[in-house]
């Protein structure tokens, strides 16, 4: 987590930290960005970098968990359904197709992300994966929630066994289309809906019919 001075600086300035940040460790990778790039990028003193942040590990484990709290909070909107009489299954894939269109707003953060998942920063690997993880809990957990509220999902299943149940299937299934993406010569944010629409489908019937009550 960063210190407390950077907590207490206005939402616009964190927002600029965070974003020069997270360029630097896409354009450059780990290793090869320094805290003095990122805050000339940003406008800001190297040494005020040191009031917000330990080091540069600390600030890219909270650029993970920025860009995560980032997209969730635009998008959970198309993952929860605000209307209770709707099957959160069927919500959530005539959604899936705005969820696209709008992450390209957030393009850079959706591919740092996605570069993280993927691996690319090997040498904070497993801190990074954690970081995901806790990150994106919450937000399953809510889905969950709802979803056994409104009697769509099955209330004999713990939350935490279907919320790895989620997790992991939704991972493998990131990992699949971005990779196939990637074998094209492009990003999975820059394709059509409609060429991988198909396996969004299945991917969700699929948890229905796992999880989902009958």
């Amino acid at each position: 987590m960063p210190k407390e001075t950077f907590l207490n600086l206005g939402e616009e300035k964190q927002e600029n930290i965070m974003r020069a940040a997270i360029s630097k460790f896409s354009s450059l990778g780990y290793e090869k960005s320094n805290m003095g790039d990122i805050s000339k990028t940003a406008g800001v003193a190297k040494g005020s970098m040191y009031q917000y942040f330990e080091n540069k590990k600390e600030l890219f484990l909270y650029s993970i968990q920025w860009c995560i709290d980032l997209l969730m909070k635009k998008y959970n909107k198309f993952i929860i359904s605000p209307d209770k009489n709707i099957n959160i299954f069927d919500y959530l894939y005539d959604s899936s197709k705005e969820i696209i269109v709008q992450m390209r707003e957030e393009r850079e953060a959706v591919i740092f992300i996605q570069e993280v998942f993927l691996g690319r920063y090997k040498n904070i690997m497993d801190e990074s994966m954690d970081y995901i993880l806790k990150a994106t809990d919450q937000y399953v957990l809510n889905f969950i929630n709802q979803g056994k509220k409104n009697g769509y999902i099955r209330e004999d299943i713990d939350d935490k066994l279907l919320c790895l149940y989620i997790t992991g299937v939704s991972f493998k299934f990131k990992e699949y289309i971005i990779n196939r993406a990637k074998s094209m010569g492009q990003e999975i944010i820059d394709e059509p809906f409609d060429e991988y629409e198909k396996e969004i489908k299945s991917m969700i019937e699929l948890m229905k019919n796992g999880m989902g009550r009958s």
